[in-house]
């Protein structure tokens, strides 16, 4: 049942997710590096999130740093002045992902 209700509350972060992808074909046109810098975002995210599924807890947590780092670096070199479209879906596109891991997090105290 914990699965079930991570993967439900992963859905909606997945939309966004691919969202924005779509909007980094038409709002703007997206430099390479910042394309680099997303794909160790993705392969990263990816890991956290199937640590996440099976419930490894310090690897999440050392996951979830190494994304937060790459992530700031994202955010600050590349998401200055972004469109308006783009930057309302990285808005809730974050939050999503904020929901995801308090839910992670929540179900982590009940599993205990």
């Amino acid at each position: 049942m914990a699965r079930i209700v991570l993967a439900a509350s992963l859905l909606p972060f997945l939309a966004l997710a691919v969202r924005d992808q779509l909007l980094h074909f038409t709002a703007r046109r997206v430099p390479f590096a910042e394309n680099v810098l997303h794909l160790i975002l993705g392969i990263v995210l990816a890991g956290v999130i199937a640590r996440m599924f099976r419930f490894d807890r310090a690897q999440v947590v050392v996951g979830t740093l190494v994304f937060a780092l790459f992530g700031a670096m994202d955010e600050f070199i590349f998401h200055r002045g972004i469109p308006e479209q783009e930057h309302d879906t990285h808005a809730k596109e974050h939050f999503a992902l904020f929901i995801f891991v308090a839910v992670y997090w929540c179900v982590m105290l009940v599993r205990r």
